[in-house]
């Protein structure tokens, strides 16, 4: 019995969550529950209609996600739901193929969602996925999707239609057609807009107003003003009026072609899914927490993608912003999520007519303002001020997906990454290094500090492979020419060198024979078991370095060397 319960904590820790909690903690997820759904319903009505569906498509992802990752994830507090990323890369995959056809856009984001979760569900797939974009590449391309989600949003804010599925060239349609605009719409939008950023600090600054989530409110008033002054007879887009409820859980319709199709859409949101995913659980664990299984919450992000999508809704991911806020609401557990669904559920049955007369330019500026969270201005200083090359790389991979779209700039920013990982390994740090006299440890000196001995030390701190072995062979041979005499020995400090592939082994090889022929002898100091053994194994120019001297250290191998 004991061993059965255990089972079904493991299969569902919510459950084990729920073991010992006290009426405090319950109350705590049920007013975080409600805290979390009277913004979260705004922002998923907004990343609706930014994944080019149906604004209702973004509260049926959210109820999805959080009712499926609530009892498969084994953290706490950690909130799922729709993002304005994953939003606009689900617009950038369908909207070309549904042609306009809203019920086919909305089968297309389904499919695409359960095929995430599914990439998601992959064993392994999340500690492989969150290594292959480094930090700088990540900011460049989230800031692109910043700039990309607020450029889609412009001709909502201002009334203008635009025709282009590139945000960017919306932005140009918009600047091409100011005569076009709604001046009504625009001055709700901006004024939605103002309000929202200026509102923020304004609250947080009146200790009875700080805990009130300004988005909301500001969506509520919205509504009153809309139907009050008759927003939509003065042309004023509305998001229309929700009807019908929940959907029923299914498979959407869509072709062996499509799936097909979108498949390299969906490997790249689970790439950033899994990604952000990584990073929220990071930022938001407590340091008493215990340690968590990114295997096992890659299982639970799959699930939650494949919940929104069974729904009718599109991928979702973990939310940083949305997990601060349901701890500071008071959440214990996982149930929080649970009665937020709910909170959700009941928004979707109630309150239709309301949610009817929101603009949509309304929800343009809530998208616009949550985007802007993507943009990390600190961090691209950062950069800047320690990492030169590093932030221009930032600044092209954000470049490229402002140019390119956030797909083929997700492309680019993996190309960029796998190049800069080349850069490290084909071009590592190398130095040569002297012996003092007084007992002090070997260190790195220019080349030409170290003339006045015939043993040349020098150091490569990498991995000798194809890419990068001809190289340091070729520099070896260049330090070695420049002495005058010629050194009697080049002592090869291999501790950084962890692996040694065949191109390395006959390129070390040789160098041996190479430096044999100037009365030169290679050795190695520091191997590893594995270099060592390589080296010993190796068959090329007639085993030339089966017999290379080897030390223990530098020192020990400049001093035998001298007294020869």
């Amino acid at each position: 019995m004991k061993a059965s319960r255990l089972s079904l904590w493991n299969a569902v820790p919510l459950f084990g969550q729920l073991r010992h909690c006290s009426l405090r903690s319950l109350r705590g997820d049920v007013v975080a529950g409600f805290a979390v759904a009277v913004t979260l319903v705004p922002q998923g009505l907004g990343y609706g209609q930014l994944a080019g569906l149906p604004p209702v498509a973004g509260l049926y992802t959210a109820v999805g996600a959080m009712v499926v990752f609530a009892l498969v994830t084994s953290t706490r507090v950690i909130a799922v739901g729709p993002s304005s990323t994953l939003a606009i890369m689900t617009f950038t995959a369908v909207s070309s193929r549904a042609d306009g056809d809203a019920g086919r856009a909305t089968a297309l984001a389904a499919c695409l969602a359960l095929m995430t979760g599914a990439l998601l569900l992959l064993p392994g797939r999340l500690r492989g996925l969150t290594s292959l974009l480094s930090a700088p590449v990540l900011l460049g391309y989230l800031a692109g999707t910043a700039v990309q989600v607020m450029a889609s949003q412009v001709g909502k804010l201002v009334g203008v239609k635009t025709d282009s599925d590139h945000p960017m060239v919306k932005v140009w349609e918009v600047l091409t057609h100011l005569d076009q605009v709604q001046w009504v719409t625009a001055a709700v939008g901006v004024a939605t807009l103002l309000a929202l950023v200026l509102l923020k600090p304004v609250f947080h600054a009146v200790p009875v107003l700080r805990a009130v989530p300004v988005t909301p409110v500001v969506c509520v008033v919205a509504v009153a003003v809309s139907a009050a002054a008759d927003l939509a007879g003065h042309g004023v887009a509305m998001t229309g009026r929700i009807a019908g409820g929940l959907p029923a859980p299914g498979w959407p319709g869509v072709s062996a072609a499509d799936v097909w199709a979108l498949l390299p859409a969906a490997a790249g949101m689970a790439m950033i899914a899994s990604i952000e995913g990584t990073a929220a659980l990071r930022r938001t664990a407590l340091p008493s927490a215990p340690r968590i299984s990114l295997v096992r919450e890659s299982v639970a992000m799959g699930a939650a993608s494949a919940g929104a999508g069974a729904l009718g809704g599109f991928a979702s991911m973990p939310g940083t912003q949305r997990t601060l806020s349901a701890r500071g609401a008071g959440a214990h557990s996982q149930l929080f999520q649970l009665v937020c669904a709910g909170f959700v559920v009941v928004g979707i049955l109630t309150t239709g007519p309301v949610i009817g007369l929101l603009p949509v330019t309304v929800l343009a500026a809530v998208v616009m303002v949550s985007a802007s969270h993507l943009f990390d201005f600190a961090g691209f200083e950062r950069l800047w001020h320690g990492w030169r090359r590093e932030s221009v790389l930032a600044i092209v991979t954000m470049a490229s997906v402002v140019a390119l779209g956030v797909l083929n700039g997700l492309l680019v920013a993996v190309v960029l990454a796998l190049m800069q990982l080349l850069r490290r390994v084909a071009w590592p740090h190398d130095a040569v290094l002297v012996v003092p006299d007084d007992g002090r440890p070997p260190h790195e000196v220019a080349p030409d500090e170290a003339v006045g001995t015939d043993v040349l030390i020098y150091r490569v701190d990498a991995p000798l492979f194809f890419a990068n072995a001809g190289r340091i062979s070729q520099r070896v041979l260049t330090l070695a020419a420049a002495r005058s005499p010629y050194p009697r020995y080049v002592v090869l400090d291999a501790e950084a060198v962890f692996y040694l592939d065949a191109t390395a082994a006959e390129t070390l090889a040789q160098l041996a024979t190479d430096l044999r022929a100037r009365d030169c002898q290679l050795v190695v100091a520091r191997p590893r078991e594995q270099v060592l053994t390589t080296l010993r194994e190796s068959p090329y120019q007639d085993g030339a370095t089966r017999q290379l001297p080897v030390f223990p250290s530098v020192r020990e191998a400049y001093d035998a060397l001298r007294q020869r």
